[in-house]
């Protein structure tokens, strides 16, 4: 808006309404008129309305004298009551400055038109100018005298009115004007007196009393100032003893008579600022408030002076107050909120005591100056700037250095920084002068060199910029210092202490929050302070501490003797503190700038802010009110986690290295970094390790520093100095993780052994510790520049295989989180990184003890078949059973890493890629050697196989678990993620087995209940056949009237299956009951899913009945290894008695050494006879799952083949669906393929030829497997077919066992059994006579044949020269050894291949198969005596079947049970009654009859021993 056009517009329309609009324009300026723009609005409009009243300058509308003064006069009396015209109103004084201003300017250009229009007239008096421009001239000359008149009329009219002040006119408008409105009486000796004065003012030097003269006077002044200082502040508290009033009531006469001092003695005031300033400076600590007291009474004081207020009024503020505010508007609230406005300075007097501080300033900047500017001058500065009495910028351009110098001192800092990392760069050793020799020397003294003249040092400049921005933070005069701050930000790096002064103020500024957020402990007894001892006499009081005020900030540590007080305790009064989590962004962050990395010279300060954000960021958190448990997954754009994010990326991890050996802050800055997720906590590692060490001078020297003690403890890191190292290992882990992890993971690929050492010396690493470790390991396993491979392009390198055995210990050992590598494993697999499974492999066997593809005895092997208990036993009860060490127990690898897999759901992932990596991984390397693609697969399948160990062991993952949160629907397996049949076999089995262990023991359950009702209506007979009553002797005569009843119900009883599970077969194998279904109902709904997996023609040909009982089951289901079962009880019980004598010899020890091994020992003991406990219960589980497995053979082989496929047809697919895929998997597969096909035969399975089948897979089918299999599949392989050949010789050397095997009793009668028919018919024959088996006479022609066909197809694949041919075929021979070749089978076959290794070991140059054959060959020659055809052969003692536990009797399924089981009551398998209720029910009899009982039975409730 222009005010011009407005007033303008207002006079024109001046008598109709003009005037009132243009008061009501003006009102608002009135109330204001010290605003820049009220004093301009105010100019304008009086300038247009008093030239309105003129005739020099013409106007559309003119006013008169009157209409003016009556308006100034209206638009004064319409102010508002505290803006009324009044002698002591400001705004009307400062409305009369701006008439008198209008009419000072007006009059000076009338005065000039005066002037110009006389000269005019004097050139008109020459004749130059026209008569109208003379007329014109004179006119404006007129107009001009008759204006004056008008403007003395109006300075009359307003003088009168009191609207101008006289004072105000007489000092500014001009003399003539003055004299015509009366203000001056004289003009003449007006204007004589002004020259006078203007004389003196500026033309005569004052001459004062200078100190140098005349001492008298400022003696008179310093002892009235020392005497009026009165008591010292309190030094506990600082604060004055006295109240304010007094203070000041002291002050204001000692100003007065300091006035009378400087006027009777004529001092120079200056001067006695000075001395004023230096007896405050003296006096700073305890009478500061006198001299802010006295200062503020003097000219130098320049506004009223804000109170130091003891007692502070407690206002709520409001929250919001800082909220989007800059760091400048929040200082200047926070001096607000104190009761302080700064802004208020005299800025004349200001500079006066500016200059007079400058001068002393500029005095310690001479270079004839030695002493240093003292401490008190800075604070005492610091303080008068604090309350006001002068301005920063008045006192800077006073100090040094100059800015332009400031850029040298920041290049001196970074000289030093870099002098500083060379120093850390050299050793110190390389350093030191040579060692002298202690003989005499014999060298020539060298002479003394001549001494450098001395060069003087030049002072330097001190940096007082410094000094003053270290005073106004002591002071808590936070704007001013944070303007120099931000001026030069590196002097807190060149000077640490300016960041102890911040941090002083940020830890002042987080109290409040931190009292009201975090939940405080009860305070203990600080240990800074003393306690009370206790002495001769009692109790000696601690010594009480006497306070001491100091200038120095922060303050000092206590002393034993003294407390110290910063003398200022108001400092704290201008700082903004946080009431919120809203300030800490507003308010502390933006402090936290200035004083970066910094932060980690205050442990206290930062572990409060820590605890304080891990609170803030749980805000953010979703959490349940019931559980209190987190629910669902925070927002990760959500503002208050990226301010913390910010805030770990900028100051906590930069700061943490500068930290030495501080764990708690570490554990604090885990906190809150934990609750990122992984990829943004390693986003803050990878800028940590990458960028943050480059990013700052100190954290440069902190890199090289550390890197430089990492190596040397790497270099001395060994098994003797781990405990001496690992409190130095954890210190560096604790502040530089990534520099330590990354030296140390380079050492581990690099040297192999040093992992083990490692993993031991990390004891004390945090958990953020580990966290940056495993993001460290998984960088290096992800570097892109190493090779993965040899140069075979199959094997793994060395690094991999080195950092992947890292790995895994790590995880055994420490509690890290898994769940990224395992992800990470999971990834690469994915993306067709064949070589990271290795990691996978390393990670199980350490973390749960499952070696890949162990070497197993026949031993162990025969103990895989018993239950997992029996199992660990056998193979790692060192490491994973009883025998495992305490100490390792408690880590809970296997249960950790099975925890890892289900909370990260990825148990399936990794099983679907393991499974995947297996059938794809040889295609991934073409061109590789075979043997390396054939290393590649076992590894592969090792690492399959071992991960469905882990998955199996209940300790690691509960059956129901595995069942229904890893594994997927049997056809999702194989149709969905393409997973071949065979292995889905083998990972849905585990399922499948317990589903129907449940099933035997709810069956075992039932029999035993049956059995008790037997027992007890038998016991009911005999008790009323024994009483002679009556009843029994007249129903005598007639026994059949209750004997069908009897019987009727004994059939029922025997004949009815329990709640219809399952029905079982009488002892002549027909059922009693009629089934509507032969399958078990666990595995009947299957039966849809296996024909959608099952490969080719299986599930038509075989039937997926058989397929699913075949891959279900097991060597578990058919053999119990109860002799490994007795063995291990019997070890276990006298290793814990062992232990139990340990223990009790320690805990009566006198040794304390020893007695601290009692719990250990006792650990042991007890964990042996879980364990042993454990092994019974899984005896007599496996026991029953054996019965309930042959009773459901027996039951189902009727319906097998039921669609009478063709026998030959039947025994291929066999075979090739199932015998030959699975015996290649594992040895124990093996050995259950070789046992499975004697099972089958043995039950009289209809439609399976035994002849066929051992004819097809002892023909030229071998040369074919041998080729394609690997070294483990061969060793496998090569099981089968021993266990298959042993058999075979059983029955070729013994014609008894041979007919006895191949028929059994039925009803009486010999039921011959169909496996060995020579000729099949498309319908099987109901019964099979003895014509139409196979004779022994032929069966050993057969046999022979089959030895034959053998022996050639083995030495073929030795002779063809190729690799996996020899390979795999001498594997094959090594482990069929003890049953081929046989001279009574072939009797030239031995030396045929004995002839064939030869030639063989003579012409091979390849060393591993040459040292391969060797091996055999030897072995070989040990067998000559029953491979060689003497005259009269020895007879050949066949060895036990390595893994197949089971004989003639065996599966003829004997009657005898086992001892244990008998003990514990249980049932063995039996065709006839449970051997268990026969035992039952003699023992009864024998007791009741009083007969003898039958030896070797005992009753069931006979405890073990």
């Amino acid at each position: 808006m222009d005010i011009l056009e407005t007033t303008q517009r207002c006079l024109l329309n001046w008598e109709s309404g003009g005037d009132a609009e243009c008061r009501k324009l003006l009102s608002g300026p009135h109330s204001n008129p010290h605003d820049a723009d009220a004093n301009a609005t105010l100019t304008t409009a009086y300038h247009a309305l008093i030239s309105a009243t003129l005739l020099s300058w013409p106007a559309k509308k003119s006013l008169s004298v009157d209409a003016v003064v009556a308006f100034v006069q209206s638009v004064l009396d319409h102010l508002p009551s505290s803006s009324a015209p009044s002698e002591k109103s400001p705004n009307v004084v400062a409305f009369g400055e701006i008439l008198v201003d209008i009419i000072w300017a007006i009059d000076s250009e009338l005065e000039e038109i005066i002037g110009d229009a006389k000269n005019a007239a004097s050139t008109a008096e020459q004749g130059t100018m026209s008569p109208a421009t003379v007329e014109q001239v004179v006119k404006v000359k007129g107009n001009a005298e008759t204006d004056k008149s008008t403007i003395e009329s109006i300075v009359r009219r307003l003088l009168l009115s009191g609207v101008l002040d006289p004072n105000i006119c007489r000092e500014r408008l001009d003399l003539t004007l003055l004299a015509s409105v009366g203000l001056v009486g004289d003009k003449v000796a007006f204007e004589r007196k002004e020259i006078r004065t203007r004389t003196g003012l500026f033309y005569k030097q004052n001459k004062f009393n200078l100190l140098r003269e005349e001492s008298e006077g400022y003696s008179k002044l310093t002892a009235e100032l020392t005497s009026s200082l009165g008591p010292s502040h309190s030094p506990s508290t600082g604060y004055p003893t006295e109240p304010l009033k007094v203070i000041e009531a002291r002050a204001r006469p000692t100003w007065e008579r300091t006035l009378g001092l400087i006027g009777y003695f004529d001092l120079d005031p200056n001067r006695v600022l000075d001395i004023i300033l230096d007896v405050f400076s003296v006096h700073l600590a305890s009478h500061y408030s006198f001299f802010i007291a006295l200062l503020s009474f003097s000219p130098w004081g320049g506004r009223p002076r804000s109170t130091v207020k003891q007692e502070e009024m407690n206002v709520e503020p409001d929250p919001a107050r800082f909220r989007g505010k800059s760091l400048m508007e929040v200082l200047k609230l926070a001096e607000e909120g104190s009761g302080a406005d700064v802004d208020q300075i005299d800025s004349s007097n200001a500079r006066v005591l500016a200059q007079v501080l400058g001068f002393k300033f500029t005095y310690y900047q001479s270079a004839d100056v030695a002493e240093t500017t003292p401490r008190n001058l800075y604070l005492m500065t610091a303080l008068l700037i604090r309350e006001g009495f002068l301005r920063l910028e008045d006192l800077y351009p006073h100090i040094g250095p100059s800015d332009e110098h400031m850029p040298d001192y920041h290049k001196a800092y970074l000289k030093n920084v870099e002098d500083r990392i060379a120093g850390a760069k050299i050793s110190q050793l390389a350093m030191a002068a040579p060692l002298e020799s202690s003989g005499p020397s014999i060298s020539k003294a060298r002479p003394a060199a001549a001494p450098e003249p001395k060069k003087e040092e030049k002072k330097e400049v001190p940096n007082q910029k410094l000094g003053l921005l270290n005073a106004l933070l002591a002071v808590g005069a936070m704007r001013p210092a944070i303007a120099i701050l931000s001026k030069f930000p590196w002097m807190v790096d060149a000077h640490p202490e300016i960041a102890d002064l911040m941090i002083r103020a940020l830890k002042h500024s987080i109290s409040p929050l931190y009292e009201s957020t975090v939940t405080l402990k009860d305070k203990t007894a600080s240990f800074t302070k003393p306690r009370a001892r206790y002495g001769a006499a009692g109790v000696v009081p601690a010594p009480e501490r006497r306070s001491y005020l100091t200038l120095w900030a922060p303050t000092p540590p206590c002393t034993s003797a003294v407390d110290f007080v910063f003398f200022f305790p108001d400092w704290v009064r201008r700082v903004p503190v946080c009431n919120t989590y809203d300030d800490l962004i507003d308010i502390l962050e933006p402090l936290m700038r200035f004083v970066g990395l910094h932060v980690s010279r205050d442990p206290a300060f930062l572990t409060k802010f820590l605890r304080i954000g891990r609170q803030h960021m749980l805000t953010t958190n979703t959490i349940d009110p019931e559980t209190k448990k987190q629910v669902g997954t925070p927002d990760p754009n959500h503002p208050v986690r990226q301010f913390w994010f910010k805030v770990i990326r900028l100051y906590l991890l930069p700061a943490l290295p500068l930290i030495r050996g501080n764990a708690v802050c570490t554990v604090e800055v885990w906190n809150i970094t934990r609750q990122f997720e992984t990829t943004l906590r390693w986003q803050l590692y990878g800028e940590w390790k990458a960028k943050t060490y480059k990013s700052h001078p100190e954290l440069k020297v902190r890199y090289v520093q550390t890197d430089r003690e990492s190596k040397g403890i790497l270099r001395r890191l060994s098994h003797n100095t781990i405990d001496a190292l690992s409190g130095t290992v954890a210190k560096l882990a604790h502040s530089n993780p990534c520099i330590f992890f990354t030296n140390a993971v380079n050492q581990i690929m690099a040297y192999d052994n040093l992992a083990g050492v490692v993993i031991q010396a990390l004891n004390y690493v945090t958990i953020m510790g580990f966290d940056v470790l495993v993001y460290v390991i998984l960088d290096a396993l992800a570097n892109p520049n190493k090779d993965r491979v040899k140069d075979d392009g199959v094997n793994t390198s060395d690094w991999l295989q080195s950092l992947a055995s890292f790995t895994g210990m790590l995880f055994r050992r420490y509690s890290a989180d898994l769940t990224p590598l395992l992800t990470y494993v999971v990834h690469q697999l994915h993306n067709g990184q064949t070589t990271e499974i290795i990691v996978f492999r390393e990670l199980i066997w350490k973390m749960a003890g499952i070696q890949p593809l162990p070497s197993l005895s026949d031993s162990q092997i025969t103990a895989m078949a018993g239950g997992p208990t029996l199992r660990i036993e056998a193979v790692a009860s060192s490491t994973r059973g009883a025998r495992l060490d305490p100490t390792d127990a408690v880590l809970k690898g296997p249960q950790r890493l099975g925890k890892a897999l289900l909370d990260s759901s990825l148990a399936l992932p990794l099983l679907i890629q393991v499974a995947q990596q297996r059938q794809a991984c040889v295609f991934r390397a073409p061109d590789a050697h075979l043997k390396s693609l054939a290393s590649l697969f076992d590894t592969t399948h090792g690492v399959l196989l071992q991960y469905l160990e882990l998955l199996t062991t209940p300790t690691v993952l509960t059956p129901e678990d595995y069942a229904h949160k890893v594994v997927p629907p049997l056809s999702e397996l194989g149709e969905k993620y393409g997973i071949c049949a065979p292995m889905c076999m083998q990972i849905y089995r585990p399922i499948l087995n317990k589903t129907l262990l449940a099933a035997a023991l709810a069956l075992q359950e039932k029999e035993r209940i049956a059995s008790e009702e037997a027992e007890k209506r038998l016991k009911a007979a005999l008790t009323a056949k024994r009483e002679p009553n009556t009843a029994s002797r007249v129903a005598s005569p007639n026994p059949g009237a209750e004997t069908p009843a009897n019987g009727e119900t004994t059939t029922e009883a025997k004949t009815t299956a329990p709640n219809g599970d399952v029905s079982m077969d009488s002892p002549d194998g027909n059922p009693t009951t009629p089934l509507e279904t032969p399958w078990l109902p666990e595995l009947s709904p299957y039966f849809d899913e296996v024909k959608k997996i099952a490969p080719g023609n299986a599930a038509d040909v075989i039937g997926p009945g058989f397929y699913l009982t075949f891959w279900q089951l097991s060597t578990y289901d058919l053999s119990p290894p109860a002799a490994k079962y007795d063995e291990e009880c019997a070890t276990l019980r006298t290793l814990s008695r062992t232990e139990d004598s340990l223990y009790r010899s320690a805990i009566g020890s006198s040794d304390r050494a020893k007695r601290m091994t009692a719990t250990t020992h006792r650990e042991k003991r007890d964990r042996i006879n879980t364990i042993v406990n454990l092994l019974s219960q899984e005896l007599m589980e496996q026991t029953a799952a054996r019965v309930f497995t042959i009773k459901r053979l027996a039951r189902e082989k009727q319906h097998w083949f039921s669609h009478n496929p063709k026998a030959a047809t039947l025994a291929a697919c066999i075979i090739e669906y199932c015998l030959q895929p699975r015996c290649l998997i594992s040895p124990m597969d093996a050995d259950f393929c070789a046992q499975f096909i004697k099972v089958i035969h043995m039950q009289g399975t209809p439609g399976f030829s035994t002849l066929m089948c051992y004819d097809k897979l002892l023909g030229d089918h071998v040369k074919v497997v041998v080729f394609s299999c690997s070294e483990y599949e061969a060793r496998n392989y090569g099981r089968f077919l021993l266990g298959i050949l042993t058999d075979i010789s059983r029955w070729f050397q013994d014609e008894q066992l041979f007919l006895q095997e191949n028929r059994t009793k039925s009803g009486g009668n010999t039921v011959f059994l169909p496996g060995l028919q020579l000729r099949w018919t498309p319908i099987p024959k109901p019964v099979i006579a003895q014509e139409d088996l196979i004779t022994w006479a032929d069966f050993k022609q057969v046999v022979r044949k089959w030895h034959r066909k053998l022996n050639k197809s083995l030495v073929e694949c030795i002779e063809t020269g190729e690799f996996m041919h020899i390979y795999n075929a001498i594997v094959v021979l090594k482990e069929i050894l003890p049953v081929f070749p046989l001279a009574s089978v072939t009797e030239f076959g031995g030396a045929h291949l004995a002839r064939s290794m030869e030639r063989f070991l003579q012409k091979e140059e390849r060393g591993d198969l040459k040292i391969l054959g060797r091996a055999y060959y030897a072995s070989l020659k040990k067998r000559e005596p029953f491979w060689a055809a003497p005259v009269s052969q020895p007879m050949v003692s066949l060895p036990p079947r390595c893994g197949l536990a089971y004989s003639a009797e065996t599966m003829a399924f004997s009657s005898r049970p086992h001892p244990l089981l008998l003990q514990k009551g249980l049932p063995m398998e039996s065709p006839l009654p449970s051997t268990t209720a026969v035992s039952h029910l003699l023992s009864l009899a024998a007791l009741l009859l009083r007969l003898p009982r039958p030896p070797g039975l005992r009753h069931s409730s006979q405890p073990l021993s």
